[in-house]
């Protein structure tokens, strides 16, 4: 019997009526997956279109690289091939980091946790380390020094996902463990910080996580645990309520706090002065708080924003809009494509898109947490059909010329503002069928301004897994914004062609797929982090992109048809069907 997650079973192919479902007029000569839609590209089989394997195959690879490398006994492949307990992946959390991976294992874990195992379950965990160590005989500095890291992984786990910490019960339960430690001189400063953290509101987000608070508590919350609840973040700076029952003993605060490597108890002016003394050391320089805040308001702040970018498709697009897009300048209209995707990009977390690939079609437009995600996919489509209806929206090829080269110079400067979402947008709505096929319109673009497009096709194809891109991306340094549908496509490839458990008593956890999926996490992670210097707002190219009408697939074939007929290609009464239907409105 294979292993569940071998090599041959890491890929999961589409159904055929999936398949013909996806081949429709909307086809590239080069670059196919860069003029398809968001959607389809995260859908769609690994053979479709007769393309060269990317993630899914890469997946394969990966594992069977991972394989070879291990050494040849036994108990390491078993291991392997049995996956790893929660109980073991908690222990590496909170373990002193030696590796890189190691060091990327903390933001791995807390992004995709969610995925197998609820935060009531991972917070009664840490808490049940941080007193077995206490409990255990090991010297007072030892004890010490993992239990402030442990603070540390919980701090910046209260940081960077205050929402799971949004049911009452698990809230009440981590105000009333760090009111219990922040009578210790030394760990006084780490309870204050989770307890700044906290104070950000945020509401509840287990829908769509298989593993839930609520199910762990086996009801929903009671009224006596709301007002718990709410007494307790009242005054998170009162003594503790839990007297009788703290979590952290009175022997522990009065020993740990002096931080002496003898086990005699010291004196009352020992004391004070160590403790003033370890404070002081163990005191945060505010790096961490100010940068957790200042993260946390840029999210909100952008999620605030990118509401103001909702696609509304008021006006049928018409000659007045080809020439108001003719005379903004190509800097301008790129500046603002780049500013609003980054807007929307940085608006959701990468987790949330871990959970928009991992729900069915019919619910990612059913869950508040997915807005953000959702309109980003939506205006990648959008750009895509304004190129590429801009381009088709005039009669005379001269006109459609001058459109397609203006476009192309505006990808020209996408791409130099590494922002390679909105290039694929605008590379897919050039390369698509509708646009490729006018061989009168390009042939009156200029020679050297075709040569700098077929650059960008070949930055932004699909051979060898998309290789070009992926070296590009990880050679751009400072600001970027991620191609995203490649992004995604690669987390549904680990996400589909992997099972989370390797038994049925959902005990052991196939890390490996977590491995990968970490890798896309972290990348988006590290691009969110460094932001693009302040982008004037260009009120016209938003309200131009956005507040247009766009036409279908099949009413831009139909067009295409109209304006540059190929033999054979249309004739009759579907023929005139067609064409108007780019004329009904």
């Amino acid at each position: 019997m294979s292993s569940p997650n071998s090599p041959s079973q890491s890929r999961v192919s589409a159904p055929p009526h999936r398949q013909q479902a996806l081949r429709t007029t909307w086809r590239l000569s080069a670059g196919s997956d860069a003029t398809r839609s968001f959607l389809d590209m995260g859908e769609e089989s690994d053979d479709t279109w007769g393309r060269p394997a990317s993630s899914g195959r890469l997946l394969e690879s990966q594992l069977e690289n991972a394989d070879a490398n291990q050494p040849n006994n036994n108990s390491s492949s078993n291991t392997d091939d049995q996956g790893v307990t929660f109980d073991e992946l908690v222990d590496r959390l909170i373990a002193l980091p030696m590796t890189k991976q190691d060091a990327k294992f903390t933001d791995i874990f807390l992004c995709l946790y969610r995925k197998f195992a609820a935060p009531s379950k991972l917070l009664n965990a840490l808490i049940g380390r941080f007193e077995h160590t206490e409990a255990s005989g090991s010297p007072q500095l030892t004890r010490a020094f993992e239990q402030l890291r442990l603070l540390q992984v919980i701090a910046q786990w209260v940081a960077e996902y205050p929402c799971d910490f949004a049911h009452p019960k698990t809230r009440a339960r981590l105000l009333d463990f760090v009111t219990g430690i922040e009578g210790s001189h030394i760990y006084m400063f780490a309870a204050k910080e989770i307890m700044l953290h906290l104070e950000h509101h945020a509401e509840e987000d287990d829908v769509g996580w298989p593993f839930r608070d609520e199910d762990e508590y086996g009801s929903a919350p009671s009224e006596q645990s709301k007002e718990t609840f709410l007494h307790t973040a009242s005054a998170p700076g009162s003594p503790t309520t839990l007297v009788g029952q703290s979590t952290v003993s009175d022997k522990f605060l009065n020993t740990v706090s002096s931080l002496d490597l003898s086990e005699d108890t010291p004196d009352e002016s020992s004391r004070n002065s160590t403790s003033l003394s370890t404070a002081s050391s163990a005191a945060p320089s505010g790096t961490t708080l100010t940068l957790s805040s200042s993260s946390h308001l840029a999210l909100e702040q952008a999620q605030r924003e990118a509401m103001s970018l909702t696609i509304t498709e008021r006006f049928p697009l018409s000659k007045f809009h080809w020439h108001q897009f003719m005379e903004i300048p190509e800097d301008d209209f790129a500046r603002e494509l780049t500013r609003m995707d980054w807007v929307m990009f940085t608006s959701f977390r990468p987790r949330d898109l871990v959970l928009h690939v991992s729900l069915p079609g019919d619910q990612k437009d059913k869950i508040r947490n997915l807005e953000n995600v959702n309109r980003m996919i939506k205006e990648f489509n959008h750009l895509a059909f304004f190129v590429a209806s801009m381009v088709l929206l005039r009669d005379k090829p001269k006109h459609r010329a001058r459109a397609m080269e203006k476009f192309i110079n505006i990808a020209l400067r996408l791409r130099r503002q590494n922002n390679y979402n909105s290039l694929g947008a605008v590379v897919a709505g050039i390369n698509g069928t509708p646009v490729q096929r006018l061989t009168q319109t390009k042939e009156l673009v200029p020679p050297s301004v075709q040569k700098e497009f077929m650059r960008l096709v070949i930055l932004m194809g699909t051979q060898k897994s998309h290789f070009a891109y992926r070296l590009a991306w990880e050679n751009s340094f400072g600001e970027r914004i991620p191609f995203l549908p490649l992004h995604r496509r690669d987390l549904v490839s680990a996400e589909e062609g992997n099972p989370t458990f390797l038994d049925d008593k959902k005990e052991r956890i196939n890390w490996r797929k977590f491995e990968i999926m970490g890798d896309v996490v972290v990348t988006l992670q590290q691009s969110q982090r460094t932001s693009y210097s302040y982008i004037q707002k260009n009120e016209e190219v938003q309200r131009l992109v956005l507040d247009t009408k766009m036409r279908d697939e099949e009413d831009l074939y139909s067009r295409s048809l109209q304006v540059e007929p190929s033999a054979g290609a249309v004739s009759g009464t579907d023929g005139q069907r067609k064409i108007l239907g780019w004329l009904r409105n």
